[in-house]
């Protein structure tokens, strides 16, 4: 058997707009039907490039022609008059794997609402190395966005030391760990994802051990893209961990969701972000992807800031019950309100209550609570509907104002607030929008899949990202503050994030490329999620087109999921 082995250049991602031609120059056969025609749009190709007007004709899952096609017969059309016709949006960072699986969410609704066409799953080395079989579950129900799947280091690395992590591979791990890498990408992954701040990898896993595993992508010209090290006060040193693996292991580096957490690390983006400038000046190529909110993750309810050990039952038993998939299942209300009233007996018991305080302070190596690993700096209230005189504050200015212990402060709203939100991750305005405008900063979401919603489901408190990310960029950041120009804001999450895959055919509207499309209109689009409403879709995105077929009309899913696991070429290594 031969094996054809093709030669790739790489596209370098791009610092200015491309040079493309912005209307096709081939003429259409107009004895030929197109599939469909959009017409009287304002076109931003996803170059960076001012708009246009322009139509654009699709045959098959194809664009077929962009310009004058006012003679083109079409079985179908869609009049674009006053609408911005875009390349559909690629969300780099998603944790989608399971939705994907799941017949009830696998169309990714909420994503297509807001013009997403293409996802990446398996973020933070989640994820599978076993892409062919991950391909036929996914597709087995249909997925309505496309996915490009990566090799997740993290379920490689137990799958290979199994439960003893807190340690340095052995050469024979380590090449087993290198054959499973090689096998993701030999089944058509696009590179590997990692993460190292957690699960004690921030101590046991060494930037040696990422340059040997990660170097395997090199002969597929595949990527790594990594949550760093660390995102607060050692923020830089992380950044620049991560390009050293980009030198060493000689392939493109992405910082995933980039970020300075914590009051007290705010101002440190500007050096992050001038050792990625420094670094793309002599030659590495190295991008991130960030989600366009001041807070992180986790968001969760005030309890979960107090740590209980394994020994104080039932209350640790159901608090890991409440953190299990399937959080939303009926039972889980239920389960809430008598965990709610165990911790708060247990908080009204001066012995209990000193136990806990222990426990949320304990400094230990490779699971410490949230408050040990970040401080009270990092934690802001999102949602309070009986003590509004908190909300938005950061604990750390409440332990100033009133000069309280801040496992007290905490433990006194549980009393009077249970189901009080926070959330996590607090950066600074200044500092997210700083790396927002950088050129190499695609728009990522951090997000999941969720079931369709109508009117009268529940409000769900949760980070509002899922189904917000790409809308407030156009809303907020282009329409309200114009930090970013309309084409500047479509290539970051288009052209951008597919030349960094070196997705050949799509991020771009030009003839030849794939037909998935977002029209939208630039005056209505909007994010409609909250902290407190977490599960609203987002509106103004009129019609949404996934591999030439609609998807999204006036608005509303149709009920066509058309989305493909994208496949990196043959499998086969570059030469």
């Amino acid at each position: 058997m031969t094996i054809l082995r093709i030669t790739r250049m790489r596209v370098a991602i791009r610092l200015v707009p491309l040079l493309v031609p912005l209307v096709s120059c081939a003429p259409v056969d107009e004895s030929s039907e197109l599939d469909l025609v959009i017409r009287n749009g304002r076109v931003v190709n996803g170059t960076g490039n001012p708009w246009f007007h322009a139509d654009v004709g699709i045959r098959g899952d194809r664009i077929e022609a962009v310009g004058d096609l006012s003679d083109a017969a079409a079985q179908q059309t869609i009049d674009a008059s006053g609408l911005i016709v875009a390349p559909g949006f690629i969300d780099m960072h998603t944790h989608v794997d399971d939705g994907f699986a799941d017949a009830s969410t696998s169309a990714n609704l909420n994503y297509l609402l807001q013009g997403v066409t293409t996802v990446r799953p398996g973020a933070d080395g989640s994820g599978s190395y076993a892409i062919d079989e991950q391909t036929r579950l996914w597709e087995e129900n249909g997925i309505g966005t496309n996915a490009v799947p990566f090799a997740g280091f993290t379920v490689i690395r137990h799958e290979v030391l199994g439960e003893d992590q807190l340690r340095a591979p052995t050469a024979a791990e380590m090449e087993h760990m290198q054959s499973l890498v090689r096998r993701a990408m030999n089944e058509g992954a696009w590179g590997i994802s990692a993460q190292l701040e957690y699960d004690g990898f921030n101590l046991y896993v060494t930037t040696e051990e990422m340059v040997e595993v990660a170097s395997v992508v090199r002969d597929y010209g595949g990527i790594y893209t990594a949550h760093i090290r660390d995102e607060a006060s050692n923020i830089v040193a992380a950044v620049e961990e991560t390009i050293a693996i980009g030198e060493r292991a000689g392939i493109p580096v992405n910082v995933t969701h980039i970020k300075a957490t914590g009051r007290d690390n705010w101002g440190l983006m500007r050096s992050a972000v001038a050792s990625i400038n420094n670094a793309r000046a002599r030659g590495v190529e190295v991008s991130a992807d960030q989600y366009p909110f001041l807070q992180g993750a986790p968001i969760d309810y005030i309890t979960a800031l107090i740590d209980i050990p394994e020994d104080m039952q039932p209350l640790h038993d159901m608090s890991q019950q409440l953190r299990e998939p399937g959080g939303t299942a009926p039972e889980m209300p239920e389960l809430r309100q008598r965990f709610n009233a165990e911790l708060q007996a247990a908080l009204r018991d001066p012995e209990l209550r000193e136990r806990l305080r222990r426990s949320t302070y304990e400094q230990r190596p490779d699971d410490p609570s949230a408050v040990a690993r970040w401080g009270w700096q990092d934690f802001r209230i999102k949602v309070a509907v009986e003590n509004p005189d908190v909300l938005e504050e950061n604990l750390a200015d409440l332990v100033d104002e009133q000069g309280l212990d801040g496992f007290d402060i905490v433990a006194d709203l549980v009393l009077s607030e249970p189901d009080m939100l926070f959330a996590s991750a607090s950066q600074s305005p200044e500092d997210m929008r700083h790396a927002l405008v950088q050129p190499w900063v695609m728009i990522s979401s951090d997000g999941e899949t969720a079931p369709a919603t109508g009117e009268s489901e529940p409000p769900v408190r949760a980070h509002p990202r899922s189904f917000a990310s790409q809308a407030i960029v156009l809303r907020q950041f282009v329409r309200e503050e114009g930090i970013l120009s309309l084409p500047e804001a479509v290539r970051k999450m288009t052209s951008l994030p597919a030349q960094l895959l070196s997705l050949n055919d799509r991020g771009l509207l030009l003839e030849g490329y794939k037909a998935d499309i977002a029209v939208f209109d630039p005056e209505a689009v909007r994010d409609n999620a909250t902290y407190s409403d977490a599960h609203q879709y987002a509106t103004g995105v009129q019609y949404v087109i996934v591999n030439g077929q609609i998807s999204v009309s006036d608005g509303e899913f149709n009920g066509i999921r058309a989305g493909r696991v994208l496949l990196k070429g043959a499998g086969a290594p570059s030469t």
